[in-house]
């Protein structure tokens, strides 16, 4: 295996970058702490960007989901604008945030496990598993969006969200115990 320790590295800071947001998040129910929660969420999404670019400079499909996550970037602060986030436009852009959402975690998923194949194949079957659970979930996610739009569906539409924040969480540890392995493997 060539050298890959910046994608190691870089792996790793988006690990410990994806275990820092789950804290923040956490911290954002509690008054007082969610500034600082916020702030958290906001070093961390730097940190997981900053691994991300590292990968990027070893794993060709690292840097696209860097780029990609940059696009995601832009297409979320759009989302949250006030007169472009409701409606119909705001369902495109949520729509646009699960595709590149998706996406991001596919390119990493499948170019790292392409990567480990030969010498780490548990960890790359590994990868390759996330991302099509990831797929199930990230297409669902759009249906609901779809079907929230349309009246008397819309309430179908928010019970089946609460089942598939459920499996997301599932799918995002997979996906955070994928980046500590080959974090590892790669290290």
């Amino acid at each position: 295996m060539q050298d890959l320790q910046n994608a190691g590295s870089g792996l790793k800071k988006m690990f410990i970058a994806s275990i820092g947001a789950v804290v923040c998040t956490v911290l954002l129910i509690i008054p007082i702490v969610n500034i600082l929660a916020m702030i958290g969420a906001l070093v961390f999404a730097i940190i997981s960007l900053v691994g991300l670019n590292e990968a990027g400079k070893d794993i060709e499909g690292c840097k696209t989901a860097f780029l990609l996550t940059i696009v995601n970037m832009v297409v979320s602060v759009l989302k949250n604008i006030p007169f472009l986030g409701t409606g119909f436009l705001g369902a495109l852009f949520s729509i646009a945030g699960y595709i590149l959402g998706f996406l991001i975690v596919y390119y990493v998923c499948k170019s790292v496990a392409d990567v480990l194949e030969q010498n780490e194949p548990d960890v790359a079957k590994t990868g390759h598993m996330v991302w099509k659970i990831n797929l199930v979930c990230y297409a669902a996610e759009i249906i609901i969006a779809v079907l929230a739009l349309i009246p008397l569906l819309n309430i179908l539409a928010a019970f089946a969200s609460i089942i598939i924040a459920i499996v997301s969480l599932v799918a995002s540890i997979l996906y955070m115990i994928f980046l500590y392995k080959s974090s590892n493997a790669l290290a």
